[in-house]
């Protein structure tokens, strides 16, 4: 009996405890795929987000590959008057590298973990390439300045090998975007004087424009395409001293006018090219034999070509732009060896009279048989 009463009792309730159950477990059944997706669509979403997030990094990649010889943006690069000049053939290639994220620029965590895996790129701090507080505009001149001061030293070498004479001389290394001497001076001028006077290195410059009674122009006068200009420069009066906004650097006068024209391009490691390329035009015939040669490195004053940064993606530059063979400085061979392209041949130089032989032995001989290269380094 007490069974019976017992099943009885329960009985209406259990019917609908089953059915309250069966509901709880078809919602959460319901329920857990839309958990998971907003779930995972809010990962994503961080996952997206932290990954355009800026970072403090650079990103090295492959530039142009750019013919001295030749045209660049409807430009010619090379111009030489006041000399004799030959016609050339085949190329005499700068190359260059792209570099993402300097000053005023950016690059995002997922832009750096992209190029990680990329063979042609390469990642640095960017305290690395640039020093903490420098400008997009403090960039652009340095480079401005460099390039200059390379394409000047570059012309030297050229003419110290043909045995042409030249004069030292300082010069105007760059002009800083809006600046007071925006407009008026120009990268090349060469100083003739300062208030009347004039000097014999930068420094003598420099203390002759510091000593310019504040608020008033500095007048200057410079030489430009062969014409002396007087000028007056506005100044700035920064830390008690006159400033216009422009980098001195010690340069040359050449008995000839010779113009090298690369655009925005800037730094110093296309020195070689530019010197091999001013040799080539004022020497009979084609120094390449009508190849296809790339190359980079510095030059200094007494012929040594120095090493760069850089080197693997202007190889893969070299590479793209159908280049035969690299001239490559001796000091970067470590980070060339394993990282040839495929096609590309590389000769390692030390000294512009290396480069010069290098090329000439291409031309006659259409290989790099009996010329140095980076592994044997």
């Amino acid at each position: 009996m007490g069974h019976n009463v017992g099943v009885s009792r329960f009985a209406p309730i259990l019917p609908r405890a089953r059915a309250v159950v069966r509901r709880y477990v078809e919602d959460m059944q319901l329920a857990k795929p839309r958990l998971a997706l907003t779930s995972l669509a809010l990962l994503c979403a961080m996952i997206v987000g932290g990954a355009l997030i800026p970072v403090p990094y650079v990103i090295e990649r492959p530039g142009p590959a750019i013919d001295v010889l030749g045209e660049y943006q409807d430009e010619q690069i090379l111009v030489i008057d006041g000399a004799e000049t030959y016609d050339t053939d085949g190329s005499l290639m700068l190359t260059t590298v792209s570099v993402d994220g300097g000053p005023g620029y950016t690059v995002t965590l997922a832009e750096v973990m992209v190029s990680w895996f990329t063979r042609s790129h390469a990642v640095l701090p960017r305290e690395v390439m640039f020093p903490e507080g420098q400008t997009a505009e403090q960039t652009a001149l340095n480079n401005s300045v460099q390039m200059n001061t390379s394409q000047q030293g570059a012309v030297a070498v050229a003419l110290d090998e043909l045995g042409i004479d030249y004069d030292p001389a300082v010069l105007i290394g760059g002009v800083l975007e809006d600046a007071p001497a925006d407009g008026i001076l120009e990268p090349g001028d060469v100083l003739v004087s300062v208030g009347g006077e004039t000097a014999n290195d930068v420094i003598g410059y420099q203390e002759l424009v510091a000593a310019t009674p504040e608020g008033q122009d500095v007048p200057l006068t410079v030489r430009r395409d062969g014409e002396e200009l007087d000028l007056e420069v506005p100044a700035e009066t920064v830390d008690g001293a006159p400033r216009m906004g422009v980098m001195l650097a010690e340069g040359f006068e050449f008995p000839m006018s010779i113009d090298i024209t690369v655009g925005s391009i800037g730094g110093p490691s296309a020195g070689m090219m530019f010197s091999l390329s001013v040799y080539d035009q004022l020497t009979p015939g084609a120094l390449t034999g009508g190849h296809e040669i790339a190359g980079t490195g510095t030059i200094a004053a007494d012929g040594a070509v120095g090493s760069i940064g850089g080197i693997r993606q202007k190889l893969t530059g070299a590479e793209q732009a159908g280049a035969e063979y690299f001239l490559a400085p001796g000091d970067n061979c470590g980070e060339v060896v394993g990282f040839e392209p495929d096609g590309l041949e590389v000769v390692a130089v030390d000294t512009f009279e290396d480069a010069v032989t290098a090329v000439e032995t291409i031309a006659e001989t259409g290989s790099t048989e009996g010329l140095p290269v980076c592994e044997e380094r």
